[in-house]
């Protein structure tokens, strides 16, 4: 059995004015009822490396990353916990066509993305012809009888993306792929609807509204899988659940722990799975200072807005402008209650992801010292560090410098995170403790020692390093490469400040 999965980056599943509407394929394949077309299929994250991650895991991306770490290799245990392993103990090829050279390092211990010298011209982002030729390559040297999964991602906002889709479509077809596979056509996330909200927003992962969430998803089985005619379904799924689907319909069982569940019953029965099923959904992480997370149940959507909590019912308020939380209490609670829940489960997989990093850190080293681990950001990485550290040394309080007679001059280790952006408040930390301390100890939040990046830190200093990493994007998006440099940063520290008063 072969099975292609194709992603359009940043599709919504209804029709809208610019390049995230859903594009003529879905469209045509839903009206031909070549396969199943999910009215209702919501992300778990509103960019694209966390929601790829979530299909391979079947995990809340908020489980996966404490961080946006640049490579799987900082959380080894993903490499062996995912659903592509099950598919390679039945003999499946694995292989992928990414629209990026970051993509292809974070994925290369799941996905085992095809990729050949200067294929990425640096930074640039194929363009959908580049990824039909790719694939074209890869569809010609397949066996129909053979076991192979294919995924490919195609980048946001090309406007060619449909034209290249139909042609991927036609050569499924003419090369006896299309009956005999299955076939997922899908978008990542959704994509935030200023026509709609009336209100600008210039970092599109920066929303959590359901336009953000709502997906583009097709999907075609053959038909020693199913009888069942296709059909358009309005009954929600979730993307996070496709890979259990599939595995579900193939007989082929994961063993890892995750949040997915397989939607074969809603498919084959027309049974709504997830009508009291409660889902997260984020598009910040537990060590980034912003915080906006959902929770849905049925209709219900609790939403966290930076602390700020509330309730909105989608049957009577779809642009989830009106609170009803003192109205619906006890609904208010157990989403509440669920939220809760999940940060404390959040914590614990973190902090055993951190115990990995610190065993393989230098900082176990640290005997008899005098350490000091001011009051920063992200607070549990601080508290985590204070109580590994304690072990074999003494924790100093930034309260007891300059009271405490046993506090000497030059006498502290003190311990300080770079933040990925700017090293927010970095500098002023290091000049407040250099009286007192003999050695600066400065992580990232993987643990890595980046004590030389100290000179990298500064607002101008990020724009500029940040131009010249992605100069080669520049023409494909500048647009958003000028509001990731410019606005994001300083948008980011915003929030930093509190944990610095």
């Amino acid at each position: 059995m072969n099975i292609f999965w194709i992603v359009t980056d940043s599709i919504c599943s209804y029709e809208r004015s610019d390049l995230h509407s859903l594009l003529p394929i879905y469209k045509k394949l839903k009206k031909n009822k070549e396969g199943f077309f999910f009215k209702d299929a919501l992300s778990q994250f509103t960019s694209t490396n966390l929601s790829i991650f979530s299909f391979l895991t079947g995990r809340f991306p908020y489980y996966i990353f404490p961080d946006y770490y640049p490579s799987i290799k900082f959380l080894p245990s993903y490499k062996y916990k995912n659903n592509i392993i099950p598919l390679k103990k039945k003999n499946y090829k694995i292989q992928a066509i990414m629209h990026s050279k970051e993509a292809v390092d974070v994925f290369k211990d799941i996905l085992n993305p095809y990729y050949v010298n200067n294929m990425y011209h640096g930074d640039h982002l194929l363009d959908s012809k580049e990824v039909y030729h790719f694939l074209a390559e890869k569809i010609n040297e397949l066996d129909i009888n053979e076991n192979n999964f294919i995924y490919v991602h195609f980048r946001p906002t090309d406007p060619e993306t449909n034209s290249y889709m139909n042609k991927i479509v036609y050569l499924l077809k003419e090369m006896g792929f299309w009956e005999k596979s299955i076939i997922i056509i899908n978008s990542d996330h959704g994509y935030y609807d200023k026509s709609i909200y009336k209100k600008i927003n210039l970092i599109h992962f920066n929303d959590i509204h359901q336009t953000s969430l709502l997906s583009a998803l097709f999907i075609k089985l053959p038909p020693n899988l199913t009888s069942k005619i296709p059909r358009t379904i309005k009954k929600r799924v979730y993307l996070m659940d496709i890979m259990e689907t599939v595995l579900d319909y193939l007989n082929i069982k994961a063993d890892h722990e995750r949040e997915s569940i397989s939607f074969k019953e809603l498919i084959e029965k027309d049974i709504d799975i997830n009508k009291n099923r409660k889902i997260r959904g984020d598009c910040y992480l537990m060590f980034q200072p912003i915080k906006k997370t959902t929770i849905i149940k049925d209709n219900w959507k609790l939403f966290n807005n930076n602390g700020k909590f509330a309730l909105y019912n989608l049957n009577e308020d779809n642009l989830e402008k009106k609170d009803v939380k003192k109205k619906y209490p006890k609904i208010y609670t157990e989403l509440y209650q669920f939220y809760l829940e999940t940060e404390l489960k959040a914590y614990k997989i973190f902090k055993s992801t951190l115990n990995t990093l610190y065993n393989h850190n230098n900082l176990t080293l640290l005997e008899y010292e005098n350490i000091l681990v001011p009051h920063q950001f992200p607070p549990q990485l601080a508290n985590y560090l204070k109580e590994k550290l304690k072990i074999k040394n003494k924790i100093v309080k930034p309260s007891e410098i300059g009271i405490s007679n046993s506090i000497k001059n030059q006498s502290l280790i003190t311990i300080l995170f770079f933040n990925r952006l700017t090293g927010y408040r970095l500098k002023k930390l290091q000049r407040k403790y250099r009286k007192y301390t003999k050695k600066f100890i400065i992580l990232d939040t993987a643990l890595s020692d980046v004590s030389d990046q100290i000179n990298n830190t500064g607002y101008m200093k990020f724009v500029i390093r940040s131009l010249i990493t992605r100069k080669k994007q520049l023409f494909q998006r500048w647009k958003e490469i000028l509001v990731w440099t410019l606005y994001f940063p300083l948008y980011f520290n915003k929030f930093m400040k509190k944990y610095y008063n």
